[in-house]
C-alpha cells in the first residue's frame, strides 16, 4: 500500500472511483490501439500532486517513484498491459521451480545493457536483491523477501539463498514454498541496478537502469525527466520520446492545462467539482477508463483494548453500519465488501452479506454487558474521503449508543498513532494490493507477525489458525486462483469475518482521464500506467533507427 497512490486514490474515489488475469478497465472504456498504430514520438506530459521521495528502487514506495521504476529499470517479471499476467521481463522464461517449490532458477536476457552499455548480468540481479534485505538500505518491502534462506542476516553479499550461477543464470532458495513470491520479483522494488552502483551517495537521485526510458533530470518539486532509451533491447519500444512529470501540481491546475491540452495524463485524477461534469460530458466519455483498484476499506478494532477485545462489540459495529450508504458517499464506485480479498486478487470469493440491521446490533451490545452503549475514539486521515466518511460512521453508530469521537489527523500521524499499540481504539483505513496475492492483505494487515508496534495491523489481531490457513495457501501450487490457494484464503476470510477484527466497507474502483492525443492508454492495477506501451496519434509512423 504505497504512500502517495493512496492519497490518490482516496481522493479519486471520492470523486468517482482514485497489486490473476483480471482486466484493469471496463471493456466500453479501454483505450485500444487502431488500424494505424503504433506510432513514435512525443512528449508525454504528466501531472501529479506530490514529489517523489526517492529514485531508489529499492527503496521506493511512493506513486510517483512507482511510475519512473517502471520507465527506467527492468524486472525479471512484469505486469502485461492492462492485466495482472506476469511475462518475462528480464528472464527468458518463467521460473524452473524445484525442490519442493522451494528453490527458483531464472535464467537472464543476454542483450539487456544499462544505459551506459555495460551488461546486465546475474551478479548485478544478485547485488539488487541483496540490497533489500540489507537493513542499511531499509526497503519497506524487506519483510516479502525474508522468507529467502538467510534473509535474517541480510548485508551486502551475505544472503545464502540469493546467488549467481554463472554470468547469465540466478537462484533463489526459500525456506518455504510460497506461491506468491513470483509477484514480489515483478515489484518495482525487484529492478535490477548496476552492481556496485548504490555505494555512490547520489544515486537515489541519479539513477543507472535498463529500462525503456533514461533518467535525464529531477528538479525537486517541480519535475522529472524521461527520454526514450535507443538501445532497449526490446526496441521498437518505447513509442514516446520522452515523458515529463510536472511535479506538486495542484488537481484543478492540472485539469485546467489538461483542458488547455499542456497536460496529456492527469496522474492524480479528476478534481473533485469537476468530476460530474467530466463523466456526463459526452465529449469525454471515450476518455474515461475504470479501473480496479484492488482495495478494500475498512474499521479496524482494536482488539487489545476495550471494549473492542469482546467480539460480540466488533461484530454489533458490523451490523450497526449502513455500507451501502457509505459506498454512495464515494459516488458508488465499487460494491460492499463482505471480506478482506477485493476482486481481481488471486484468492478471491464472495462470503455472505452482512446486511445493516440495529436492532442486532444493540442485542449484540447488551450481551457483551453494554446495554447503555459506549463511548470510543476514532482516527482516520484529515482529508477526503476520510473526513466525509467519518461523519457518517459517527452518525450511524450513535443510532446503536456507540458515541464516536472523531480524530481527523495528518496522514504521517495517523500511521504512527494507529501502529502503537492500545492507543487507537478504532482507524478508519485501507489497503491496496502490493500484488495481486491475497497473501499480501493477511500477511501484513491480519498476521501475529504484523500485530506489532510500527506494523500495519492496527486491529493488532493475532490467531495462529488464520496464520496456518494462509501458510497452506502460499504452499499451494503456483497459477492464478489455485482451487487450494483458493479453499485456503477462503477459510481464512471465513475465520477474520468470524471473529471480525476489522470491519469490512467496500471494494473500489478508480476513475480516470487520459487526453485525445492517445492512440493507446490503459491503466495497469499494480503499476497504475505503463509509459512503455503509450503512442500519440500523431507520431511517425516507422520506428528511429536502433543505435547499438
Amino acid at each position: 500500500m504505497r504512500k502517495g497512490l493512496m492519497a490518490g486514490a482516496t481522493v479519486g474515489l471520492l470523486l468517482g472511483a482514485s497489486g490473476c488475469g483480471s482486466a484493469a478497465t471496463s471493456a466500453s472504456a479501454a483505450s485500444k490501439a487502431t488500424s494505424s498504430g503504433p506510432r513514435w514520438g512525443g512528449v508525454d506530459n504528466v501531472a501529479f500532486g506530490e514529489d517523489a521521495t526517492t529514485l531508489d528502487p529499492q527503496v521506493c514506495y511512493d506513486s510517483v517513484c512507482w511510475g519512473a521504476m517502471d520507465m527506467m529499470f527492468d524486472r525479471l517479471y512484469d505486469y502485461y498491459r492492462n492485466t495482472n499476467n506476469l511475462y518475462p521481463e528480464g528472464a527468458v522464461a518463467m521460473p524452473t521451480v524445484t525442490n519442493g517449490g522451494k528453490t527458483y532458477t531464472i535464467h537472464l536476457r543476454q542483450k539487456m545493457k544499462f544505459w551506459n552499455g555495460q551488461p546486465v548480468t546475474a551478479k548485478d540481479v544478485v547485488y539488487s536483491f541483496d540490497r533489500i534485505l540489507n537493513p542499511k538500505t531499509q526497503s519497506p518491502v524487506m519483510g516479502f523477501w525474508s522468507g529467502v534462506v538467510g534473509a535474517s542476516k541480510g548485508g551486502s553479499g551475505t544472503v545464502a539463498g540469493i546467488k549467481a550461477i554463472g554470468d547469465y543464470t540466478v537462484q533463489i532458495d526459500l525456506t518455504a514454498p510460497d506461491r506468491a513470491f513470483i509477484y514480489v520479483l515483478a515489484m518495482p522494488q525487484a529492478s535490477i541496478i548496476p552492481y556496485g552502483a548504490a555505494s555512490n551517495p547520489n544515486f537515489a537521485r541519479h539513477p543507472m537502469g535498463s529500462g525503456p526510458f533514461e533518467f535525464v533530470s529531477w528538479t525537486p518539486g517541480q519535475s522529472m525527466i524521461f527520454k526514450r532509451n535507443p538501445n532497449y533491447w526490446d526496441w521498437p519500444k518505447p513509442y514516446l520520446s520522452e515523458v515529463y512529470f510536472h511535479l506538486d501540481v495542484n488537481d484543478s491546475v492540472a485539469y485546467l492545462d489538461f483542458q488547455k491540452g499542456t497536460i496529456q495524463d492527469m496522474g492524480d485524477g479528476i478534481p473533485q467539482p469537476d468530476f460530474l461534469s467530466v463523466v456526463h460530458n459526452p465529449k469525454y466519455k471515450p476518455l474515461l477508463q475504470v479501473r480496479n483498484l484492488e482495495s478494500t476499506y475498512f474499521i479496524s478494532l482494536n482488539t487489545q483494548m476495550r471494549p473492542f477485545n469482546n467480539v460480540l462489540v466488533r461484530r454489533a459495529v458490523m451490523y450497526a453500519l449502513n455500507r451501502k450508504y457509505l459506498l454512495l458517499l464515494m459516488h458508488n464506485q465499487g460494491q460492499i465488501a463482505n471480506e478482506m480479498i477485493p476482486p481481481g486478487v488471486s484468492g478471491y470469493k464472495a462470503l455472505p452479506n452482512f446486511k445493516q440491521n440495529d436492532k442486532l446490533a444493540k442485542q449484540l451490545l447488551a450481551k457483551a454487558g453494554y446495554p447503555q452503549g459506549f463511548s470510543t475514539t476514532m482516527y482516520s486521515w484529515n482529508t477526503s474521503p476520510w473526513t466525509q466518511l467519518d461523519a457518517a460512521i459517527a452518525q450511524q453508530l450513535q443510532a446503536v449508543g456507540i458515541h464516536v469521537t472523531i480524530k481527523a489527523i495528518a496522514e504521517n500521524a495517523f500511521f504512527g498513532l494507529a501502529s502503537t499499540p492500545k492507543t487507537a481504539p478504532m482507524a478508519l483505513n485501507f489497503w491496496i494490493a502490493d500484488f495481486p496475492e491475497a497473501s499480501d492483505f493477511f500477511n501484513a494487515l491480519l498476521s501475529c507477525a504484523s500485530a506489532v508496534k510500527g506494523g500495519q495491523n492496527y486491529a493488532f489481531y493475532c490467531n495462529p489458525t488464520v496464520d496456518k490457513y494462509v501458510q497452506e495457501a502460499e504452499a499451494a501450487p503456483a497459477g492464478a486462483n489455485n482451487p487450494t490457494a483458493v479453499k485456503y484464503y477462503t477459510l481464512a476470510d471465513q475465520q477474520v469475518m468470524k471473529d471480525m477484527p476489522d470491519v469490512m466497507l467496500f471494494h473500489t474502483t478508480y476513475t480516470q482521464i487520459h487526453g485525445p492525443a492517445f492512440g493507446e492508454f490503459f491503466p495497469n492495477p499494480v503499476w497504475g500506467e505503463i509509459y512503455t506501451d503509450y503512442w500519440f496519434k500523431s507520431g511517425a509512423k516507422t520506428p528511429p533507427p536502433r543505435k547499438q
